[in-house]
């Protein structure tokens, strides 16, 4: 990677127009931030884990085909737990979105140009997406490469 540009292939950047008006880029974060970002993922991926293990009391039954309609039964553990990884981990999410869009934390905090609840929501999911494309299309046939030729009797 000859130049600074090159990492714009790998991963570009995102832009994401908030209903304030206010434009979010979502790039990719310093390498002295990677400690903090796989703390925060981290902390993060082990609520995600508890909401995971509750899905089971998310019930759905299909409505009357007429109306399109379904009911949603949610068991009140289920509440429980989204209500905890909120609680818990509200400040983790908005740290890695902070990171991310290389906005202070207040940004998000911010009643009146900071995303909505949906935005914020479009953005992480958008952080998850790039980077599960990124590791999986992208830096794993490159690993695998480098890997094959350090294997012994490889010529380079």
């Amino acid at each position: 990677m000859s130049e600074k540009n090159d990492l714009d292939i790998l991963i570009p950047d995102y832009d994401i127009t908030l209903d304030s008006g206010e434009i979010v880029v979502i790039k990719p974060f310093s390498f002295a931030k990677l400690p903090k970002v796989v703390s925060l993922i981290n902390s993060i991926g082990v609520g995600v884990f508890a909401l995971l293990e509750a899905r089971n009391g998310i019930q759905v039954e299909a409505g009357e085909q007429a109306d399109g309609m379904a009911t949603l039964e949610i068991d009140d553990m289920v509440v429980n737990k989204v209500n905890e990884f909120i609680e818990s981990h509200f400040d983790e999410v908005v740290d890695v979105l902070a990171i991310y869009c290389r906005q202070p934390k207040e940004f998000f905090l911010d009643e009146e140009k900071g995303p909505n609840v949906e935005e914020a929501c479009q953005i992480l999911l958008t952080i998850v997406e790039r980077h599960l494309g990124f590791f999986t299309k992208t830096l794993r046939p490159i690993m695998a490469r480098i890997k094959e030729k350090a294997q012994p009797g490889t010529k380079s």
